[in-house]
């Protein structure tokens, strides 16, 4: 299991030798795993732990709240994947005005050689650290190299001519293209959440779902129904669902909710998941949401909506 440290004195008592890389990692993208992968590789050569230190929050939601990114992954699931790509511990650090005033020269001795035993760094070209993001990947080796670290900037990872970056990622899910999201992820979108009552129309109709509540701040694609996986906890791909994302206007709008109903035979109707935290795998949108004239009308669309997914996941497009 992943060891996580939530300062710096913390990871200093657990580390002496350490291969490090550093960055929000809130993708956990291809980009992210090749740095991991190089990671993983340099500290067995070396005979170091393989270290990611990361920040909650986001710097950009430190210093303007106002315009944070959406979420691609929350803390626990990230630390966790991070662990699946062979980091062996994370130094999630509090990004405050202590951390985000450090000189960059005494974020390189005090923080990586003095705190983590840092032999190597690993960072993208465009990493910026400390104040006002004067530290730069030629000054981490300029400053580095008098205390033996040695800095390595890893080739950006491309798709279809485009750099891998969140960012790209984020804007896949805000328009629906989760196909493409999941080629930069190298997985399904995901969103994670606990199982809480809801209104109990979907019951009603027919379907009862699911109810997730996402964390503030989580990307999610536009409103409309998809093809997906519902996995308590977070192990296994879980079992085929189709979601709806929205306000539900057919009974009049409301607050903006994630609606899962499971379609593996015999779950239907049994599957009680209250109280229960989930992993939610977008692969695929169906249709956009829409008002029906009536919740006759609304129930002839989702069995056309669910054999659709059916045949989806039958079809293996989801591997």
């Amino acid at each position: 299991m992943t060891r996580v440290y939530t300062t710096i004195e913390e990871a200093g008592a657990g580390l002496t030798r350490s291969v490090v890389t550093i960055g929000n990692f809130d993708g956990m993208h291809l980009g992210h795993q090749a740095i991991f992968a190089q990671v993983k590789e340099q500290a067995a050569a070396l005979g170091a732990t393989p270290v990611a230190m990361t920040f909650d929050p986001h710097p950009v939601a430190f210093f303007r709240p106002e315009a944070a990114p959406a979420k691609l992954s929350v803390s626990p699931q990230r630390y966790a994947l991070m662990g699946s790509y062979g980091v062996e511990a994370v130094v999630a650090l509090r990004f405050d005005q202590a951390l985000a005033s450090m000189r960059p020269q005494a974020f390189i001795e005090e923080v990586l050689v003095e705190g983590l035993g840092a032999v190597e760094v690993v960072v993208g070209e465009d990493f910026r650290f400390g104040h006002r993001r004067e530290g730069t990947t030629a000054l981490l080796r300029e400053q580095g190299e008098q205390f033996g670290l040695k800095v390595v900037v890893p080739k950006l990872v491309e798709v279809e001519g485009e750099v891998v970056s969140s960012t790209r990622v984020r804007a896949c899910v805000a328009a629906g293209d989760l196909t493409m999201a999941r080629r930069l992820l190298g997985r399904p979108h995901r969103l994670v959440g606990e199982v809480v009552h809801g209104e109990a129309r979907g019951r009603a109709l027919g379907f009862p779902t699911a109810n997730l509540a996402v964390a503030e701040g989580m990307a999610l694609p536009p409103d409309g129904v998809y093809a997906t996986r519902l996995a308590v906890g977070s192990d296994g791909a879980g079992w085929r669902a189709i979601t709806n994302i929205g306000t539900r206007p057919t009974f009049g709008g409301g607050a903006r909710t994630v609606e899962t109903f499971v379609l593996e035979e015999g779950m239907e109707t049994e599957l009680d998941l209250y109280g229960e935290e989930v992993t939610l795998s977008l692969y695929r949108h169906v249709r956009p949401e829409m008002a029906f004239a009536s919740p006759a009308e609304l129930v002839a669309q989702i069995q056309k909506d669910v054999a659709q997914v059916r045949a989806y996941f039958e079809e293996g497009d989801d591997a």
